[in-house]
């Protein structure tokens, strides 16, 4: 009683004062110890037990033991634990079997757990959820493998089986299986559970079916913060960050508390509409949940005051982290030098690398797109070269982009053409599409040309390459250029995708 109720002292002291005890005694003590989370405690009290010698484990002894064992940072008392399981006997019980390929699969000795799977005789559902979890956990490439396994030898999956396959196709954007696995839930019954109901939308919304996602939220008897969570980022991610603003409203009405993932969304939705009022109320929310929330969240509101222009709002939260990220960092950068404080962001970056802070591959295209909107050349050169000499880091497509953008703009169009040509691997079309840009600019039409050509050879289906020569060619009156070019987007089936531009008019996107 005490230790089902926590009270580990009480229970422990009447423990110390009991003059007999048999193997339940013992047995009481290891379990509530272990479910308890003081496995170490647990595991003393086994060798103490041991040493007694007064009462001999049984088959509850061990699941607690091996349970401890399975959270120990060393495998090795659990080999020698499931020795003893094997010497005494107790080799057939699954529920121990269960235990010690818990404890395997905890430490990544997947190969070993495989093959003590494969040598119970006497499997039960637990044993395969057990494995079902691994694959989760690691490489989930075999799941659908090992889940027709199951259905051939005939188990019934329970819900807790029915969400790890359904996380697991999810993640493999195996569709084809995840109908299926609906179909099998549909009969056998388990659709009601609520971890089934959100693995299932989530299979469905990670293969972009968001309406069947929709429908099957439509159908879930209870939605909890999951549920609503996972259809707001459905909408977010489907190019609707007002449904997902509106889905999220909709759940507080409900009474359903968010969480730190609903937040994250919430934030970037209003990051994607830049709804500066909106995120000021889902920033009072982050602060009513206080320390339930972790860095990320305050990454994406960062992320959400710096695409609203609110550069105030960005430094407070960020001034207010006990504990940066190099995302954190990343972020004041980016949205620094998106608000037109390219100094600033530089700045950001050497206090950084002062700090201690290692740089990433995202960090430098940051700065480098700092550097091109300040125009800061010398600056650029500078950590363009660090980025390899100091940090490691080999310049992607990304970063040569800003550099070949920023020495374009300051017209150093051969140079840029020059840096294109040393790249180490083959340019990409928005390399030299950035190039021609930086020559319609300057009027550099035999430079313009070949970095068009180089595009088009690239991605002949992109309209920005012909669009980007067609105004080229219309500044300098070349119209029968123009014309020529205009035929070939014909020929070549190339569409021009028309701007769009949207405003909000009283409360209306």
């Amino acid at each position: 009683m005490y230790l089902k109720c926590g009270d580990l002292i009480s229970g422990r002291k009447l423990f110390d004062e009991m003059p007999q005890r048999n193997v339940v005694s013992w047995s009481a003590m290891l379990s509530g110890f272990t479910q308890h989370g003081f496995f170490n405690q647990a595991l003393s009290l086994f060798v103490y037990m041991l040493r007694d010698g007064t009462s001999k484990p049984n088959e509850f002894s061990f699941v607690s033991v091996l349970q401890a064992c399975s959270l120990h940072e060393s495998l090795d008392l659990a080999y020698q634990v499931y020795a003893m399981v094997l010497r005494l006997g107790f080799d057939l019980n699954v529920y121990l079997v269960n235990a010690f390929l818990t404890a395997l699969m905890r430490h990544g000795k997947k190969e070993e757990a495989l093959e003590v799977f494969e040598k119970c005789l006497n499997k039960d559902i637990v044993t395969w959820n057990v494995m079902l979890s691994s694959y989760l956990e690691g490489s989930c490439l075999d799941l659908p493998k090992f889940w027709v396994q199951m259905n051939h030898e005939g188990l019934k999956p329970d819900c807790f089986t029915f969400a790890s396959v359904l996380t697991g196709l999810a993640s493999l954007d195996h569709l084809n299986m995840g109908l299926q696995v609906h179909g099998q839930i549909v009969k056998s019954g388990h659709g009601s559970e609520i971890c089934v109901q959100n693995s299932l939308v989530d299979m469905y919304i990670t293969n972009q079916r968001l309406l069947d996602g929709l429908k099957a939220f439509g159908e879930t008897s209870e939605k909890d913060v999951c549920s609503w969570t996972q259809i707001a980022a459905g909408w977010l991610e489907y190019g609707e960050p007002a449904k997902a603003l509106e889905a999220i409203a909709e759940m507080r009405m409900m009474g359903v508390i968010p969480n730190k993932f609903t937040l994250s969304t919430a934030f970037n939705a209003c990051a994607n509409l830049a709804f500066l009022e909106e995120g000021k109320k889902a920033h009072g929310l982050r602060i009513k949940l206080g320390v339930e929330i972790d860095v990320c969240v305050d990454n994406a509101l960062i992320d959400m005051y710096a695409k609203c222009g609110s550069m105030d709002g960005a430094w407070g939260v960020f001034k207010g982290m006990d504990d940066r990220s190099i995302v954190s960092w990343t972020t004041m950068i980016m949205g620094c030098a998106q608000n037109g404080q390219a100094r600033e962001a530089l700045s950001i970056f050497d206090e950084m690398i002062v700090k201690g802070i290692k740089p990433n591959y995202i960090t430098f295209v940051c700065v480098l797109y700092a550097c091109s909107q300040g125009m800061f050349t010398n600056e650029a050169w500078k950590y363009f070269s660090s980025m390899t000499n100091d940090h490691g880091i080999s310049p992607g497509e990304d970063h040569y982009v800003y550099m070949v953008h920023l020495l374009g703009r300051s017209g150093h169009i051969k140079e840029a053409e020059e840096l294109i040509l040393s790249m180490s691997f083959q340019p990409g079309a928005s390399v030299w599409q950035t190039l021609l840009n930086a020559c319609q600019v300057h009027g550099d039409i035999e430079t313009g040309k070949r970095a068009a050509e180089q595009a088009m050879n690239l991605n002949r289906k992109d309209p920005a390459s012909y669009v980007l020569l067609s105004n080229m060619f219309a500044g300098f009156n070349n119209w029968d250029d123009v014309g020529k070019l205009r035929e070939l987007m014909e020929t070549r089936d190339v569409k021009k995708v028309p701007g769009t531009s949207w405003i909000k008019l009283e409360k209306t996107a």
